[in-house]
């Protein structure tokens, strides 16, 4: 939701002109606090982000910035690339990650290479390292056309204004739409500030700055872009992620929001998160004995995955990825006692539990991580994996290695967290502090793109609320350490969980203390299928 923009980032910052800021808190699912600034590029102001600040705060506080004498921020005297700098660190929070469009990306840039402790990541949108070619630097817009193209503004701004609407929308599969969206938009830019800033645009010369880039930098490109060519991406640091939008032209944000916005997330999460996989096995092996009786909604939701498998084809080759104590393994032998079956774990001491309380003596037992599966190429006709794939720090490796070994017209069923997860926990220990306490977990839109992305085809997914009610606060977590389900962020904490901190943490519970004196905790649950 949209705040007054006359709030003010609550970290420590240089005087902020709130002229230039608007600010867009983040919702009941903050997963960090470290805010994300978007800034614009030439030819408009904050709107051309139009819906993108505000689904991007459903997570994370998230901030748009005026440039000088864009918008309602004011004209300052020079425009040089340094002036620029300069005015950004008066008004950029002490620390944040940078989302910058075509000159805007280039300031961040610039900005990031000069001052490296205070961006945590570099998102950069249809961004060139120099917008107009010259003799060193052919991946751009040739001088003759730059040149034409601000004589325009010289003669009239408003005309040079609707040129440049169709020159973004060029080529995009929305171009008709977007041309209607951009000029329905008001840029409100000071003549003199537009031409000062195309001058710069022309002047500013990235191919040194990016190699001091020390921050996590994603680069997002539309392939159908006529002012940035996609072969600019191909001279980016092999350090930089890159995504393609192969339908879009400059403004990929606008024609494939969804996309982008997934990306942009998983960007963010796996900067700032990672999960410490040894420290996640060693956690899961000690809760082996107790997993069971405290594993409710993880039994819940393996039984409605098995209640989903059909019986009518009889798989001939099981595996269940991330088995834990075995349940289900012996479930799936059951239901489908002609096949062989594996359980699959990367935790060495929960595999042993397994493999020592489950009677059947045909099921085979393999130690490993899902991405790096030790099976062969095209040897499963059934994946089963049941609250598991969220303890992976990038999901595409291991759905890989899941379309690997599956069979051709192999299923995959899955059920994992969804990102509304524990979201009264994750709300009260903002309020306690600003560490990372609970895990994260991506949305349905993430694991679509990241199925198809893999090859999977008949997707199915959806989305289930459980709620589990605990008579104390000090019984949801007991229960949550029980079954393993602790937070495992390698970077995750700046202060020592003690008795202060929890006493804390049981006081601000109790605002979602039911009439029955019950403490409530939400379990989204994504339930999904895939063929290959």
């Amino acid at each position: 939701m949209l705040v007054d923009n006359a709030i003010t980032p609550d970290c420590e910052s240089p005087m902020l002109d709130n002229r230039s800021l608007i600010f867009y808190p983040a919702g009941t699912m903050k997963l960090h606090s470290d805010p994300i600034v978007l800034i614009h590029g030439w030819g408009a102001n904050s709107e051309i982000w139009q819906t993108l600040p505000e689904k991007l705060s459903e997570y994370v506080d998230v901030y748009t910035l005026d440039l000088p004498g864009f918008g309602a921020s004011p004209s300052i005297e020079q425009y040089t690339e340094q002036s620029l700098i300069d005015w950004l660190h008066s008004h950029l929070p002490q620390a944040c990650y940078l989302i910058g469009l075509s000159l805007g990306g280039m300031l961040c840039r610039s900005f990031a290479a000069q001052y490296p402790e205070r961006v945590l990541g570099l998102v950069t949108i249809s961004t060139n390292l120099k917008f107009v070619a010259d003799s060193q630097y052919q991946m751009a817009m040739p001088m003759a056309d730059f040149a034409r193209f601000s004589a325009i503004w010289d003669q009239d701004p408003s005309a040079c204004l609707n040129r440049f609407s169709g020159l973004q929308a060029q080529g995009d599969q929305q171009q008709r739409q977007l041309i209607r969206q951009l000029r329905s938009m008001n840029s409100g830019i000071d003549s003199i500030a537009g031409r000062d800033m195309l001058k710069l645009l022309a002047d500013i010369d990235g191919t040194q700055q990016v190699t001091k880039i020390s921050c996590p930098s994603l680069s997002v490109f539309g392939a159908q872009d006529y002012l940035v060519p996609i072969k600019a991406s191909s001279q980016l640091p092999k350090s930089h992620e890159i995504l393609v939008v192969d339908s879009a032209a400059h403004l990929p944000h606008l024609s494939c929001e969804v996309q982008v916005l997934d990306k942009i997330r998983a960007f963010i999460d796996q900067s700032k998160y990672q999960l410490d996989k040894k420290q996640v096995a060693q956690s899961f092996g000690r809760a082996a004995k107790t997993y069971d009786s405290a594993a409710h909604i993880q039994k819940w939701s393996g039984d409605k995955l098995l209640e989903g498998l059909s019986t009518e084809k009889s798989p001939e080759s099981i595996v269940d990825l991330g088995c834990g104590t075995g349940t289900q393994v012996a479930l799936l032998k059951r239901k489908f006692p002609q096949a062989q079956v594996t359980g699959v774990d990367f935790s060495a001491p929960m595999l042993a539990y397994a493999k020592d309380n489950q009677e059947d003596c045909s099921i085979k037992w393999l130690c490993c991580d899902a991405e790096d599966l030790a099976l062969d190429d095209q040897s499963e006709d059934l994946v089963f994996s049941n609250f598991a794939l969220q303890w992976c720090n990038d999901l595409n490796p291991s759905l890989a290695e899941i379309h690997r070994v599956l069979n051709a017209e192999g299923q995959f069923h899955f059920a994992i967290p969804g990102p509304k997860t524990l979201w009264e926990l994750r709300q009260v220990w903002g309020q306690v502090d600003q560490d990372i306490h609970i895990n994260r977990f991506v949305s349905s839109c993430q694991w679509r793109a990241a199925l198809e992305m893999a090859g999977f085809s008949n997707i199915e997914l959806t989305n289930t609320t459980k709620i589990e009610y605990h008579p104390s606060v000090k019984d949801l977590l007991w229960n949550l350490k029980t079954v393993g389900a602790t937070n495992h962020n390698s970077g995750k904490s700046k202060h020592l969980t003690g008795k202060k901190h929890i006493k804390r943490l049981y006081e601000a519970y109790g605002q979602f203390e039911t009439s029955q004196g019950t403490f409530p905790a939400t379990w989204d649950i994504i339930f999904g299928y895939a063929v290959k």
